[in-house]
């Protein structure tokens, strides 16, 4: 129980330094009432709820959460027990829904921080989370004859610092594009 309350409060943390000041964790821990419910894994039932916006209350973990929120709290998760061992391979998909800017920067600071433990796929289309990356891979699709061929690369610092800036918008490069990319992976 006190285990769990420490985890929930320091999730809940997580959870604000990702956007979600609203958000919050916490563990129900109850005895199964009857000895005959009690098995293998204990006599005590164990509930993740989770609240994700102001007002919303307490609620069962896979009844709340939507794609975006369930990566960040799995995110906030793993940043707590990242270097107590685990899975070791985490994929993050669509953990960027949803953000920008500031969020997106602490969610590449996050990730990155995981990472240090353990081996993190993310695939993102914000330059921001992208920024943090090790290795930076470009998935890239073309009509070759009358069919799509996929394929993915790993870019060099300086093809990394283009995607960058590509991913930052406008139609072409730019200096200045290309500068604000440079000052990314330098923040990163």
């Amino acid at each position: 129980i006190k285990a769990a309350e420490l985890f929930s409060k320091t999730v809940t943390d997580e959870l604000t330094d990702l956007r979600m000041p609203s958000a919050c964790l916490s563990i129900e821990i109850s005895r199964k009432e009857k000895m005959t419910e009690w098995n293998s894994s204990g006599a005590d039932a164990v509930q993740f709820l989770v609240q994700t916006n102001a007002g919303e209350g307490l609620k069962p973990l896979g009844r709340v959460a939507s794609g975006g929120e369930l990566s960040r709290l799995m995110l906030a998760i793993r940043r707590v027990i990242a270097d107590h061992g685990g899975i070791g391979v985490y994929l993050f998909d669509e953990i960027d829904a949803g953000i920008g800017g500031q969020t997106a920067f602490q969610v590449g600071r996050k990730l990155r921080s995981v990472a240090r433990y353990n081996q993190v796929i993310c695939i993102t289309h914000l330059p921001q989370v992208a920024s943090f990356a090790h290795h930076h891979l470009s998935v890239r699709k073309e009509v070759q004859g009358k069919r799509t061929v996929t394929e993915v690369v790993e870019l060099s610092v300086v093809e990394r610092k283009k995607e960058l800036a590509r991913m930052l918008g406008g139609p072409e490069l730019t200096k200045k594009s290309l500068e604000n990319a440079a000052e990314l992976m330098e923040l990163a």
